[in-house]
Formats: structure tokens, sequence, C-alpha cells
């Protein structure tokens, strides 16, 4: 059985290999041309491009991945079925469960790499694509995040704003410190404070101290709530903290304690953590659908079941899009909504595939 399982695996693997090649090159073009007036309007080039899309690679690997396998298994089972082979291997006493099994271990192996990529490698990619589309594309002021998740942000007249956390929705800042310059690059003044919100009024910062470093001699003046004249709003701070798809699993895990230690609602972000590894066994799900579909098809009916592979991957999207929209809003444990499409479907493959035993 080994040499038909490996004979099983480089037909799946060869189609896969091809079908990532062509979703991927699909989702660039679409990208590039949804994007070129903006890189055209800022005049951004074609070195910069180029290593903004290699920077994307990993992203756009884990979101064709599941499509690609799911198209691999049902056409390379397809074609051996085609040419007569899964017949002969049934007249063989092989039952259709075990042939399925080598396309399932190459989707098992699909999951395991989009984990390890969705883990280790696309995080750091997609901070640097972000950065670029940020400072180089839509020409926003430069920031740094460190390790910890906290922001630098050079803000207008002269400041330089230091931020522990924000919640990105709320714009609720905890860990505040603002760092005011001279003319001359010598530090005048520095406020530190609990927390900052903005109002109608502008920004108003909480339980701190302002320490006035150009008096003689130096005044330290604490504070209950505190005015600032800043200029900059919520959005401009909460547009460079730093994503789920910028974490891996434990950066987003640590970000979701720091939020809730600090008393702000971290639901949302738990549906993005379970969703990481949700979105990374797609691929595996797709793989017990694609085998189910494979082993139906026949000799002429490969393309009636790629058919209605489209709508199946729109009925997933919606599926997953209600499912985040349910657990963000609360109505829908965290848990249960990131797994809720891996749910179905995934039940779906299996029922279908068990009807196929013998």
């Amino acid at each position: 059985m080994r040499i038909l399982d490996r004979y099983i695996v480089r037909e799946c693997v060869k189609v896969l290999g091809l079908c990532l090649v062509v979703f991927t090159g699909i989702y660039i073009i679409v990208d590039l041309f949804e994007k070129l007036s903006r890189f055209l309007e800022a005049h951004v080039s074609a070195e910069l491009i180029v290593r903004y899309y290699l920077f994307l690679l990993p992203k756009i690997f884990t979101e064709v991945l599941p499509v690609a396998v799911l198209l691999a298994c049902l056409l390379s089972l397809g074609g051996l079925a085609r040419n007569n082979e899964i017949l002969a291997m049934k007249m063989g006493q092989t039952g259709a469960l075990r042939i399925a099994l080598p396309c399932i271990g190459v989707g098992l192996a699909a999951s395991l790499l989009a984990w390890a990529t969705v883990e280790y490698v696309a995080p750091p990619a997609s901070e640097r694509a972000l950065n670029i589309e940020r400072t180089q594309v839509r020409r926003l002021p430069a920031y740094r995040i460190t390790r910890d998740s906290d922001i630098w942000y050079r803000a207008q007249d002269d400041r330089f704003v230091h931020i522990s956390l924000i919640e990105a929705q709320s714009g609720i800042i905890r860990g505040m410190s603002i760092f005011e310059l001279s003319p001359d690059f010598n530090l005048r003044r520095r406020i530190d404070a609990r927390d900052a919100r903005f109002g109608p009024q502008g920004w108003t910062v909480h339980d701190g101290y302002q320490l006035e470093l150009d008096k003689n001699p130096i005044r330290i003046i604490p504070f209950d709530e505190l005015s600032l004249s800043l200029k900059e709003r919520p959005e401009e701070f909460a547009r460079v903290a730093r994503s789920p798809e910028e974490m891996n699993y434990a950066q987003l895990r640590a970000y979701i304690d720091r939020l809730v230690k600090s008393g702000v609602s971290a639901t949302r972000y738990k549906v993005d953590l379970h969703a990481k590894v949700a979105t990374a066994l797609v691929a595996l799900v797709m793989a017990i659908l694609g085998v189910s579909f494979g082993l139906r098809t026949g000799r002429s009916g490969v393309m009636l079941w790629v058919g209605i592979c489209i709508p199946m991957g729109f009925l997933y999207y919606m599926l997953l899009v209600l499912g985040f929209s349910l657990g963000r809003g609360g109505a829908l444990p965290p848990l249960v909504a990131a797994w809720l499409p891996n749910l179905v479907f995934g039940t779906a493959g299996v029922v279908s595939l068990w009807r196929l035993r013998g």
C-alpha cells in the first residue's frame, strides 16, 4: 500500500502546487490593480512594490491554501477516476476511505504548514508590508512598536507620545507619556498619566504628573485630571496599534491579557485568537470535502463538482464572516464563533465521506 499511497500523494501534490501558483498570481494581480492608482499617486518605485508583495506572500499563501487543497484533492482523485484507476483500486479490495487517506494526509500537512506560517512567518512579514503601505503609500507619520506592543509616535508641535496600551475600537489609552521638545530638541516637559480619553473638548489624561524641565528648579506637578492640547485624534493612534494578523498566537494572547487586566473588553481579540488555530485547520477540512467530491466524480463529472466548489467557497466565507460578527458582538462565545465554519463543513465532509465507505 505504500507504493499506492506515494502515487496518490504525488498526484495530489502536483495539482496542489499548480493551484497555489495560479491562485497566488490571481490574488496579486487583482490586488495590484486595486492599489495601482495609490502606488502611482505616491510615486512608489517598482522595487518597493515588489518588496511589498514579497512580504505579503505568507498572508496570501494562508488565504489561498484551503481552496487549493480542495481543488487538488478533487482534481487528483477525479483524474484517477477518469482513468479507471479508482475502480481498479476498489477491485483490489481497497476501500474508499483507504483511498482517501493519502489526500487527507496532504490536507493535514498543509494545515500544519499553514499554522507554522501564521505563527512564525506571516506576523513579521505582514507588519513590514503594512509599514510600507502606511509610510510609503499613505504617507502617514513614522512610528515604532516595541516588542511588548508599546507605541512610540511622533506627534505635531515637536512632541513624542509613548502609549503602553490602546484598544483600537474604543480609542482608550492605558499608560500614556508625552515628551515636549524645544526647537533646539531639548526636553522641556514630560507628562505621564494612567489613562487618556478623547472627548468633545479634546484629550483628557487622568492620575499622573507633569515634569517641567525648563523651570529652575525643576517642578513636579501631580494631577487627577488634565486637559491636553494634543492635535492627534484616537484613530491616528489606533491605526498604529498592532493588528491580530501582525501578532503570533503567544503575542496576541499576551495582548488580550493586558487588555483584560486594564479593564478593556477583549472579546473581539479572543475571536481572532481562536481563529488563528481554526483557520490553520481549514486546509484539512477542505481536504475531507475534496476527497468526498473526488470519489464521486466518476469518469465525466469532474467539472460539475468543480462548479459546486465555487458556491461552497462563498458559503464558507459567509459563515466565517457571520461567526466572527456574532462572536465580536458577544452573541456567540469566541471559541464557537471562530470554529463555526469548520464545525459545519467538517461535519458535512465526514458524513459525506463515511457514506462512501466500502
